[in-house]
């Protein structure tokens, strides 16, 4: 079977613009025989559409530039952004596979796609946060909410192991880098999951009085904080109760630098691994671009790849 992927991310007038615009530098520059691939850069949340200059700029870089007002339900839930883009995406483009991205992540190599006998595949979120490891779980009683939206059992979601923390825990994914066949109907229903969740008040930090997160473009706001977690759930139910022909990745897909740069996470293993694509989170603002690159070169990303990434303006 011959794939046609496509790849999905958002971009806003705010703090996401230039990370998404090096996002798609990336992916012309390294993701080899996908380099030229389709492009939809979506704005889903009314008045965030960008400036001239920016459209210009994804013109130029080859990118489909699409601008509606499809995060409705959760606009103060960011992440909501890709799961909104997503759905409306698997319903617009005519490709067979979507490779579904945060705009703050990179490529550095050609991405693999899912064959003949796969529908999806994923990342494990990195740590536990508000996974659930099972009954008496702080958080089972959030996703069983969930599962019961959905009418589907959680218990049918396989046990993965966290990134970095290596927790046990139902089947959460980070929502940085996703594969999935467009005609499953994944994408959307994941949105339609995470819309009816937000309708009936379900947020797994509802009850926890001055949860606080920080996400690449700072501290989210309360209400944000209260949903985390939320899409990449969203999307776990919506993926397992579609199929069973889904694909963990390895560890060279949406690797965290945010957190590997901290020694007392980091393990030889990681060592040259040669990732083909990293979520850098805030690790590409001025002050932590130093401690990036030669983190990325432990990581085993080649010279060029660096000497690239040291000649782009900090997003």
């Amino acid at each position: 079977m011959q794939e046609d992927p496509a790849f999905v991310l958002c971009i806003e007038n705010n703090a996401i613009r230039d990370q998404a615009l090096l996002l798609i530098e990336s992916i012309r520059a390294f993701a080899g025989r996908y380099r030229g691939a389709e492009i939809l850069a979506i704005a889903p949340r009314p008045g965030l559409g960008i400036d001239d200059d920016t459209r210009t700029r994804l013109e130029r870089l080859g990118a489909t530039y699409y601008e509606a007002p499809l995060n409705t339900h959760g606009p103060q839930y960011a992440p909501a952004n890709r799961v909104y883009a997503a759905a409306w995406a698997a319903e617009t483009t005519a490709a067979s596979t979507l490779i579904v991205l945060d705009s703050d992540t990179l490529f550095f190599d050609e991405p693999e796609l899912l064959g003949a006998h796969l529908d999806a595949a994923a990342r494990p979120v990195d740590v536990k946060g508000s996974t659930t490891a099972g009954p008496g779980d702080e958080f089972e009683p959030h996703w069983q909410a969930l599962g019961r939206l959905a009418g589907f059992p959680i218990e049918g979601l396989p046990l993965v192991e966290t990134t970095i923390d290596r927790a046990k825990v139902r089947a959460s994914y980070n929502g940085g880098y996703s594969v999935v066949r467009r005609e499953t109907g994944i994408l959307q229903r994941s949105a339609d999951i995470f819309t009816r969740s937000v309708s009936a008040d379900i947020r797994p930090y509802k009850k926890r009085a001055g949860f606080r997160t920080y996400a690449s473009t700072g501290f989210v706001p309360d209400l944000s904080a209260q949903y985390w977690g939320s899409s990449q759930a969203a999307f776990s139910i919506a993926a397992w109760s579609t199929t069973r022909r889904f694909r963990t990745l390895d560890r060279r897909y949406n690797l965290p630098l945010h957190s590997l740069v901290e020694e007392r996470h980091w393990s030889d293993e990681w060592a040259g691994i040669a990732p083909v694509h990293v979520h850098c989170h805030w690790m590409l603002n001025l002050e932590h671009r130093a401690r990036t690159i030669e983190l990325l070169g432990r990581l085993g990303v080649p010279p060029d790849r660096l000497d690239w990434l040291t000649a782009r303006r900090p997003p």
